[in-house]
């Protein structure tokens, strides 16, 4: 889609901001929005403008090149550079950078919305938290969208912390670098993520790469994990670790690839009493992986495959991901059939997802990118 799509497509009247026009800043906007506006933002860098958005059924665009907003020290309410409060807003190709509140724990949006909140084509860089949900009635939908070095370093705040709702879904997006936190956390009910990278590279100093601290359903489909050598947690992907209080207790992983290359830890840590679905992954390790980081059996396994590491050449590259593996590799991970004939569509490379044709293999990847 082209930048700022969704407003192109949206109907309703029409508030445009940037230098000359009749609001010069997004907060100008915000304060005179009405449920369904659409707010088109010219391309180019707000600083130090933070804003509320508090009516429903607002579509909000950055139009041409990304409008940046940088916090430079400023807040909303205390709480992020934008406080999204409405129900059902969409929020396409804008970049949200810098932010920092009194405790420490600011986001890029802190979102406090009830039904949906979607966020397409957009950058979250170098905030205490990228996004930072509130519990509640609601659900998130990021697509075609990065998180990059947000965190503290504090290993409570993440590059996206995702309270109690009901879901999020994660399609075609790139989640790298987190500062000592966690690549994305979700305390969601229902969490799928599809088609994305989580990455640490060679100095990347993320936790988990991916923690589901409280369980509920977790599917994980085509795609791609690095942990890195300076990573301050040996396992890669958590589930339920602080308790399973979601009502359901169900984590499932298909056709992903999931590369380590720090010594030790385990690729999956998962607490008694869930229940675990491994289809057609491959997991590639330093050679002193365990797949739990804990005994754990309650486990179904089919078509996965299990290598090293240095088959991957480019998995730990953050500004050309490849983990495209070489020729010894790609020997192993035939497979005989289709293990999910839904499965139509992998990433060969950030943002963008690509049909699926021909035979399988174990792994997020199915060609070459």
């Amino acid at each position: 889609m082209s930048a700022g799509a969704a407003c192109n497509t949206a109907t309703g009247r029409v508030l445009q901001v940037g230098p000359g026009r009749t609001y010069t800043v997004p907060s100008a906007a915000a304060a005179v929005a009405q449920a369904g506006d659409v707010i088109k933002i010219d391309g180019g860098d707000y600083r130090g403008d933070v804003a509320s958005w508090t009516v429903n059924n607002l579509t909000i665009c950055g139009m041409g090149t990304r409008a940046r907003l940088f916090a430079n020290g400023n807040n909303a309410r205390g709480k992020g550079l934008w406080v999204v409060s409405g129900a059902n807003i969409t929020i396409d190709n804008i970049e949200f950078r810098d932010t920092t509140v009194p405790d420490r724990n600011g986001a890029g949006i802190r979102a406090e919305h009830t039904g949906d909140l979607r966020i397409i084509n957009s950058g979250f860089y170098d905030n205490e938290n990228g996004i930072l949900a509130n519990a509640g009635s609601a659900t998130i939908t990021i697509e075609s969208s990065e998180f990059a070095r947000n965190g503290r370093g504090d290993g409570y705040t993440h590059n996206i912390y995702v309270n109690q709702i009901d879901r999020l879904t994660v399609n075609s997006s790139y989640f790298h670098e987190a500062r000592v936190g966690h690549n994305l956390k979700s305390r969601a009910r229902e969490s799928i993520i599809q088609n994305s990278y989580f990455m640490d590279g060679p100095t990347g100093t993320s936790s988990y790469l991916a923690d589901f601290p409280n369980g509920g359903r977790v599917y994980l489909r085509g795609n791609l994990f690095h942990k890195g050598p300076l990573a301050e947690n040996n396992n890669a992907i958590a589930y339920g670790m602080e308790g399973l209080s979601n009502p359901s207790t169900s984590l499932e992983l298909v056709h992903n690839t999931v590369a380590i290359t720090r010594s030790g830890g385990a690729y999956l840590s998962v607490a008694g009493g869930a229940s675990v679905t491994l289809s057609a992954n491959l997991f590639a390790g330093t050679g002193n992986q365990a797949l739990f980081a804990t005994s754990f059996s309650n486990v179904t396994q089919s078509n996965n495959v299990n290598s090293v590491a240095a088959n991957l050449a480019g998995a730990t590259n953050i500004s050309s991901p490849n983990f495209w593996p070489n020729a010894a590799l790609q020997a192993l991970i035939a497979l005989p059939g289709v293990p999910d004939p839904t499965y139509t569509r992998d990433a060969p490379t950030p943002y963008a997802s690509r049909a699926i044709s021909g035979s399988r293999k174990a792994g997020a990847l199915q060609a070459a990118p």
